[in-house]
């Protein structure tokens, strides 16, 4: 089998301070046989101009349009729609991928043609770019050795940079879902799920970044609201129902410290 195509697309808005930082870890792949989609919804802070040097130093990889859009979920959804890619992704413009990992997934995927997504570990980056939350870390990466759809519907144990869906997944389940705040890609883990678990690369293959100035970080009570919104369109089961929301309780009493 050739190389695959990876598709990774890129919501983009007043992000100056991150995106470089995202942009290299991509072309500093050693793996080359990937297309970027960059989705800007027309920022004014100097990130437009950081795209445009890596779109001009990179012209066969990385395509961009910069224009007012309906926000996070549109962006990824239009990119969707332009991607070419064998396997498809998408990477906020503040997160990174680590060495290596292109090479780890399109190997997972050969070895697996007909998979529906992979999975990763990933680890939590501050905005130094410094390991935080080792800990939550270290428990997603364990619940993801295990990787079962019962665990899955109880704890979504999956850090997102670090999952790639096929182009068979897109075209079968469509788009992503959310909201005006987020996209929850839960919704995405758990319909897959519930016809074949990803294949786990046991490797840490991004870094998801938290700072004061996040979604996640600003928001994070109404994510879980959000999850747990999801979770009651899969199951009915009031015991899993339960386990979902005491970990949820949990997540909010140790995220006051992180």
């Amino acid at each position: 089998m050739k190389s695959p195509l990876i598709s990774i697309i890129i919501p983009s808005f007043n992000k100056v301070k991150y995106i470089e930082r995202t942009l290299k870890s991509i072309v500093a792949q050693s793996y080359k046989n990937y297309e970027v989609i960059i989705q800007d919804g027309g920022s004014t802070d100097g990130t437009l101009e950081v795209i445009k040097n890596y779109a001009e130093k990179y012209p066969r990889h990385i395509a961009f349009v910069s224009k007012k859009d309906g926000g996070q979920l549109n962006a990824i959804n239009s990119g969707l729609k332009k991607a070419n890619g064998e396997i498809i992704t998408y990477i906020n413009a503040d997160d990174e991928y680590t060495e290596g990992a292109f090479e780890s997934v399109a190997g997972h995927y050969t070895e697996n043609p007909e998979a529906l997504w992979f999975a990763g570990q990933g680890i939590v980056i501050n905005e130094k770019g410094s390991e935080i939350a080792k800990l939550a870390s270290r428990y997603k990466s364990y619940l993801l050795i295990i990787n079962s759809y019962l665990l899955i519907l109880v704890v979504n144990y999956l850090m997102q940079p670090s999952v790639f869906l096929t182009k068979k997944a897109i075209k079968n389940y469509g788009s992503f879902t959310g909201t005006k705040d987020f996209v929850t890609e839960y919704d995405m883990w758990l319909q897959l799920g519930k016809v074949k678990m990803p294949i786990i690369i046991n490797k840490v293959i991004s870094k998801f970044r938290i700072e004061s100035g996040t979604k996640t970080k600003k928001m994070f009570k109404k994510l879980l609201t959000e999850d747990e919104k999801i979770i009651k369109k899969f199951t009915s089961n009031i015991i899993v129902l339960f386990l979902h929301r005491f970990h949820n309780l949990v997540r909010i009493i140790i995220e006051r410290f992180v």
